[in-house]
C-alpha cells in the first residue's frame, strides 16, 4: 500500500512539472529567437548599403584641378608667315602666364551620364619658341586659350566603385594666338581669333584597387576633318576617398589637336600631370 502510494504521489508531480517545463521551454525558445533576431538586425545594420541602394536619383560632383602641362607644337595666325613651333615646358608656361582656370562637373542619373570639362588659359611668351623664318629674330606669342569637351553617355557596366562608361559628344575651342615677329629688315604683327567644333567618342574605366583606393582611366578621338583633322585625349589616375563626398586624384593628362584653317594653325599637343580633388554632392 505504500509502495502505492509513492507511485502515485511520483506521478502526480511529474504530471504538474510537465506543463511548467514545456512553458519554459517555449520561453527559452522565444527568448533565442528574440536574441537570434535582434543579432540578425545588427548584423544587417553593419553591413554598408549596396550601390543602387545608396545611389538613387540624381547625384553631382564638381572637380577642380591643376594640370601642370606643357605645350609642343606648331601655332600660327597667317599665311603670310610660317607657323611658329613652340616648345614650352609646363615651368614656362607658369612664367608666361597671366590666368588659368580648369575644372570639370559631372551629372549622373542611374546609367546616364554627362560631364563637362573646361580649361582655360590666358599667357604671352618669348623664349623656346622657334622661327621658321630667317627673316626673323624676335618673337613674341600670345594665346588665350578656351577648351571645353562636352559629352553624354551611357553605363553598361555600373558595380559600385567599379564601371565603365561610354560617351559621345562635343569639344568646342575657342582661341585667340597673336605673332609679333621681328628682323633686322622685316616684321610682322598678327593676331586672329578661331573657334571650331569637334565631334568626339570616348570610354571611361574605374576599378578598385583597395578599401579606398581606385584606379581610372579616360580616352577619347574626334574631329574627323569636322573641325580638326583629329583630336585625341587620354588620361590616367589613382584616386583616394577621403570620405563618401571627398576624394582626391593624381595621375597623367594628354591631349592633341591637329587643325589649321585659313592661315590659322594650332597642331599641338598639351602633356602633363594633373592633381585634382573631388566633391559630390
Amino acid at each position: 500500500m505504500a509502495y502505492r502510494s509513492r507511485l502515485l504521489f511520483a506521478l502526480g508531480l511529474c504530471c504538474l512539472a510537465s506543463p511548467a517545463a514545456a512553458e519554459e521551454a517555449v520561453v527559452d525558445a522565444s527568448v533565442a529567437s528574440d536574441a537570434g533576431g535582434a543579432n540578425a538586425d545588427s548584423v544587417r545594420a553593419a553591413e554598408p548599403a549596396s550601390p543602387s541602394a545608396q545611389e538613387t536619383g540624381w547625384q553631382f560632383s564638381v572637380a577642380p584641378y591643376l594640370w601642370m602641362a606643357g605645350l609642343k607644337g606648331d601655332m600660327g595666325v597667317s599665311e603670310e608667315v610660317e607657323p611658329v613651333a613652340v616648345d614650352l615646358s609646363f615651368i614656362d608656361i607658369l612664367g608666361a602666364l597671366k590666368f588659368a582656370l580648369m575644372g570639370k562637373f559631372e551629372a549622373r542619373n542611374g546609367r546616364f551620364v554627362a560631364t563637362a570639362d573646361i580649361v582655360y588659359l590666358s599667357m604671352s611668351a618669348s623664349k623656346d619658341i622657334d622661327i621658321r623664318e630667317a627673316d626673323f629674330l624676335d618673337v613674341k606669342l600670345g594665346s588665350k586659350t578656351f577648351i571645353s569637351t562636352l559629352t553624354a553617355g551611357y553605363r553598361p557596366v555600373d558595380e559600385g566603385r567599379q564601371f565603365v562608361d561610354l560617351f559621345a559628344g562635343g569639344r568646342i575651342y575657342s582661341m585667340k594666338t597673336s605673332l609679333d615677329l621681328e628682323g633686322p629688315q622685316r616684321s610682322f604683327s598678327g593676331s586672329k581669333t578661331q573657334t571650331w567644333l569637334d565631334p568626339v567618342i570616348g570610354v571611361r574605366f574605374q576599378s578598385p584597387i583597395g578599401e579606398r583606393w581606385s584606379v581610372a582611366a579616360y580616352g577619347d578621338i574626334g574631329g574627323f576633318g569636322i573641325g580638326s583633322h583629329l583630336t585625341w585625349q587620354a588620361s590616367g589616375v589613382i584616386q583616394y576617398d577621403l570620405s563618401q563626398r571627398w576624394s582626391l586624384s593624381a595621375g597623367w593628362r594628354h591631349l592633341d589637336v591637329d587643325y589649321d584653317h585659313n592661315g590659322f594653325v594650332f597642331d599641338a599637343a598639351m602633356d602633363g600631370p594633373i592633381l585634382g580633388a573631388i566633391y559630390r554632392f
